[in-house]
């Protein structure tokens, strides 16, 4: 009869175990260069990405979008219509809690993080938006997944990308 006690408690914390690290580490963190590198498709395949999304990402990214900046104490638009992008420093994420009738249309953030920044860890609870899809983060030095990993918390449902720039 004990064994079978000890045999069900142990169980039962090994489930729990597993469903609090899969609740934990539910996203998953792709190399933007690799992804949209000219060589990717099956890291596309692997991340869940199509042609169309990667194409979306580039456009966000690279081409002329209405977007907020943020710095300091203040956030600036530039463009015209529904914000698409946000760029904001590591150090002031917590100062997108302020934007939420402005994040609403956003469907990425940038966050530019670097060694300078004093933020340790990457906490995303201060972005409420439903159509945001992904979060880039831009490394002034070389980061991989595990070291995005260890920044990052509370993700929800966005996909989550990385590249290092060097800046000069």
């Amino acid at each position: 009869m004990k064994i079978n006690s000890v045999f069900n408690i142990l169980i039962l914390v090994l489930l729990g175990n597993v469903f609090t690290s899969n609740a934990q580490q539910s996203y998953t963190i792709t190399d933007f260069d690799g992804l949209i590198g000219e060589q990717s498709t099956q890291t596309r395949s692997q991340q869940n990405f199509d042609s169309q999304e990667v194409d979306n990402l580039k456009n966000l990214v690279f081409e002329l979008n209405p977007l907020i900046v943020v710095q300091e104490n203040e956030h600036v638009k530039m463009g015209e219509g529904a914000p698409k992008l946000v760029i904001v420093p590591s150090n002031y994420l917590s100062k997108l809690s302020s934007l939420k009738t402005e994040l609403q249309s956003v469907n990425l953030i940038l966050i530019k993080h670097s060694t300078t920044n004093s933020a340790a860890t990457l906490d995303l609870s201060s972005i409420k938006s439903g159509s945001l899809k992904y979060v880039l983060i831009e490394c002034d030095f070389e980061c991989s997944v595990s070291n995005i990993q260890g920044m990052l918390k509370n993700t929800s449902n966005v996909k989550v990308l990385y590249r290092t720039t060097k800046e000069q």
